[in-house]
């Protein structure tokens, strides 16, 4: 955690006890007091174990870490190949909290270069004071967040929005982000929840003056070279040779993990290496969500929603991994909602998933964990499906291979021809063809403001929802990818940009961090660099990891086609609030600018008119309930959160 505030002036004072309210305000949740230093017009806030400042009292120290020149930097997050990095550097061993010395040092040894060759999850400040500008800089992929705001005699940058309003800067929600997000329309990276607040992305560049900011992108999924090896094979020892060391590099410094284990690929492979990585005699706690006692066991087409059958079976294979179960009776979507406002400064996307990762990391931190693992990035690298690669067979002419792919990948009870047009033709039409023909199938919704969308229509024209949905490459209707790169491209619009305040977040509320081996950056580009065979071939899907986990997954696991639902028991924990949110719906509905913004009536309708029995899976009416009430009412509270109504 860390922030800087500083004006355009040198010798212009500070506001009285500026400094100890923006260390307060950074000082929030878990992770001890921030240190506030003032030096010059600025203001400099660091926690301890970022490159910290040293409290000694003297308001004019200045952090320990300086660039060359004698800029102090600040530092958050972490540095994975310090080893490699100091011998590059011809430096001595850095002590072991300190990556903002380690920071200081790359960059004054290789210039903005320094963010290549560094492997880590992190964001830098290099603070100039003489030319009243700060260098800002997030590593690649993902990185901890950055809020920035600036007024011309101003600026201020820091890890939480909140420390921003700590400098007396006016809080007030984003409209245009507030639209967006109930449209499912994350693609803008630079769009924070608060107007006037932009959030610093990964993998950029950026210069803030009192004047504005500069932004420079210096990393792209879509710039990694290609790798081509010499056999088949070659690749997935390569991948398992990347998977080890992003695993080695994950669990550096911590000894007692958990995992949050699903009965998918991504986070059994990630509980399979990290056993190989720890002593013979250490154990992995594996946590896993279960529904509710009472759910009716109905499964939506192509989902199950209890996965632990799965997990069990990974852990008669692996008898260090202790698997644990966890259904989170009695908590709904709300549960510690405000707790999450305050300390990500976010309207979760998904609240209907949130409250069981509370329950997680409790029951993580209970048995004495000190570090929760995850493959949150596994569909996205060794794990990915190969969609797209069907069209781009086709679009280069490559008959014979395209006709193999289809005639033994395809569907039973699908035609040859009919599997053709829809895995090969029609992911190349427009997406405003491709909806056409899915609402003519019943395949999608015939309108997102009759199902899953919350706004109020009228409100939604006049924030330009649908267009700017477009412009961003974001489909809300999921059409058909007609290509592999462009399915990578596309994947941070989904809610990938919201990951870096969630999670901080969640680091904050419960002490304990999370960390994902499957977004380790080498493993990221080699993934995204080697050829589409390599996920598709003689009609098999997902082909990467299903060689390099055989033998190591159940094949229960590896044969399973159908996806884990995580909120397969919302029905129960609906209905159990059923008559509070039809409430909660009509004192919001008094709200002029709320009733402006979201559609109550039709969500209340949905609410009375419902038995408190699961409708029937894809039908308007669940995905009303499920999915648009509790992303309404959570965003509302978020939106009377900020104007400063507790009332829930």
């Amino acid at each position: 955690m860390i922030g800087l505030c500083f004006s355009r002036d040198a010798a212009q004072p500070m506001a009285p006890g500026l400094g100890e309210r923006f260390a307060a305000a950074l000082s929030i949740g878990h992770g001890g007091p921030a240190v506030a230093a003032e030096a010059r017009g600025a203001v400099l806030v660091s926690r301890p174990g970022n490159g910290h400042l040293a409290p000694t009292g003297n308001p004019s120290h200045l952090p320990p870490a300086c660039v060359p020149d004698g800029s102090p930097v600040l530092f958050t997050g972490r540095i994975d190949n310090r080893a490699e990095i100091a011998a590059a550097l011809g430096a001595p061993a850095v002590p072991a909290f300190d990556d903002a010395a380690l920071y200081a040092a790359a960059y004054g040894a290789w210039g903005d270069g320094c963010d290549l060759k560094l492997i880590g999850n992190y964001a830098a400040v290099i603070w100039h004071p003489d030319r009243r500008v700060a260098r800002l800089a997030c590593s690649p992929f993902r990185a901890p967040p950055l809020h920035v705001w600036h007024d011309g005699r101003r600026a201020v940058v820091a890890s939480t929005a909140g420390a921003i309003f700590a400098c007396g800067v006016e809080r007030r929600v984003d409209e245009q982000k507030i639209a967006d997000s109930l449209y499912l329309n994350y693609g803008e990276a630079e769009r924070g929840w608060f107007a006037d607040v932009a959030r610093f992305p990964a993998g950029s560049h950026g210069l803030l003056s009192c004047d504005g900011l500069t932004l420079r992108p210096y990393w792209a999924i879509a710039d990694v070279a290609p790798v081509r090896l010499k056999r088949d094979e070659d690749y997935v020892e390569a991948a398992d040779a990347l998977f080890r060391q992003a695993t080695k590099a994950t669990l550096a410094g911590f000894s007692r993990p958990a995992i949050s284990l699903s009965g998918g690929f991504d986070s059994q492979a990630v509980a399979v290496y990290a056993l190989a990585e720890l002593s013979k005699d250490a154990t992995l706690l594996g946590l896993t969500r279960v529904p509710e006692p009472g759910w009716d066991g109905v499964d939506a087409p192509g989902d199950f929603g209890d996965e632990s059958a799965h997990v069990r079976a990974l852990a008669a294979m692996h008898d260090r991994l202790n698997p644990e179960f966890i259904d989170a009776a009695g908590l709904g979507f709300d549960h510690r909602l405000d707790e999450m406002f305050l300390m990500a400064g976010v309207a979760p996307r998904n609240a209907m998933n949130i409250f069981w990762i509370h329950e997680l990391n409790d029951r993580a931190r209970s048995r004495g964990c000190d570090v929760i693992l995850g493959g949150d990035s596994g569909n996205l690298t060794f794990s990915f499906s190969g969609m797209g690669a069907l069209p781009t067979l086709l679009r280069r002419g490559a008959w014979r291979r395209l006709a193999r792919e289809i005639t033994l990948g395809r569907e039973p009870g699908r035609s040859w021809f009919g599997t053709f047009a829809r895995q090969a033709v029609r992911p190349q039409l427009p997406r405003s063809v491709q909806a056409m023909l899915g609402r003519l199938k019943g395949t999608v919704p015939a309108d997102p403001f009759d199902t899953w969308c919350p706004l109020n229509p009228g409100w939604a024209r006049e924030m330009d929802v649908a267009a700017r949905a477009r412009q961003m490459g974001v489909d809300v209707y999921y059409c058909p990818i007609p290509s592999t790169a462009q399915a990578r491209r596309i994947a941070p619009t989904g809610g990938a940009f919201e990951g870096g305040d969630v999670q901080q977040g969640l680091d904050l509320m419960h002490g304990i961090p999370k960390r994902d081996p499957t977004g380790w950056r080498p493993l990221v580009e080699f993934c995204a660099a080697i050829p589409d065979d390599q996920y598709v071939k003689d009609g098999v899907s997902r082909r990467l990891a299903r060689r390099l986990l055989a033998g190591k997954l159940p094949d229960m696991v590896l044969r399973e086609r159908r996806r884990g639902e995580q909120a397969a028991d919302w029905p129960i924990r609906l209905g159990r609030q059923r008559k509070a949110l039809i409430a909660e719906i009509d004192r919001l509905s008094a709200d002029p600018a709320m009733a402006a913004r979201i559609d109550f009536p039709r969500l209340r309708a949905a609410l009375v008119a419902w038995d408190g029995t699961r409708p029937p899976p894809g039908s308007p009416r669940a995905a009303t309930l499920v999915a648009a009430v509790p992303r309404a009412l959570t965003t509302a509270r978020f939106i009377r959160f900020v104007e400063g109504h507790h009332d829930g």
